[in-house]
């Protein structure tokens, strides 16, 4: 709980208050694009904020991520959790095969070029607010536990009290297909 009396609490809470407005930001632009690519409306969802661990796919062993370290005007992991039904989904949508089995290459493949479209939406959107220059690092991608894998990957890069943004991006009956996370780093 933030102590909203104490002013070093108040300049945090500030500061949250800005990363959120920025998350959604990123998010919004984001699901633009995430509805572009698989034919059907997506929203952004008002962000949740957590301070231990994410709620990301929590209890889904098969959902994918793609995780990437923001550069520039924001230092920030920005993570992308596709729960798995919608993986699956997403990855058939993209390369256009709608039965049989997924070869792994190609679902990596598919997988980080969603990721990298959906990154790039949201350091745009966030560098455009800020008006300097943001950039994603390249993917590190995980094909299943990606809850964890995101977890541990916060861990090494900034320790697991850091904040976590997260928003759903969510079709018109209200499925989630995917969650962004963005931690910041510095």
């Amino acid at each position: 709980m933030i102590d909203t009396t104490d002013p070093r609490t108040l300049s945090a809470k500030h500061d949250l208050d800005a990363l959120i407005a920025l998350a959604q930001a990123g998010a919004n632009q984001a699901a633009e694009a995430f509805a572009q690519l698989v034919g059907q409306p997506i929203e952004a969802l008002a962000p949740i904020v957590a301070f231990e661990g994410t709620t990301a796919g929590a209890s889904d062993p098969d959902a994918t991520g793609v995780f990437f370290e923001l550069d520039g005007c924001l230092d920030a992991i920005v993570g992308i959790v596709f729960p798995g039904r919608a993986s699956e989904t997403l990855v058939r949508r993209i390369v256009g095969i709608e039965s049989g089995p997924l070869e792994a290459p190609i679902v990596e493949s598919a997988l980080m070029e969603v990721g990298n479209i959906l990154a790039s939406h949201v350091a745009s959107a966030i560098a455009d607010r800020i008006g300097e220059r943001l950039l994603p690092s390249i993917p590190s991608l995980a094909m299943d536990h990606a809850q964890a894998e995101l977890e541990a990957f916060i861990e090494r890069v900034v320790g697991l009290d850091a904040p976590r943004i997260e928003t759903g991006l969510a079709n018109d009956g209200g499925t989630v297909n995917g969650y962004l996370v963005l931690v910041p780093t510095g």
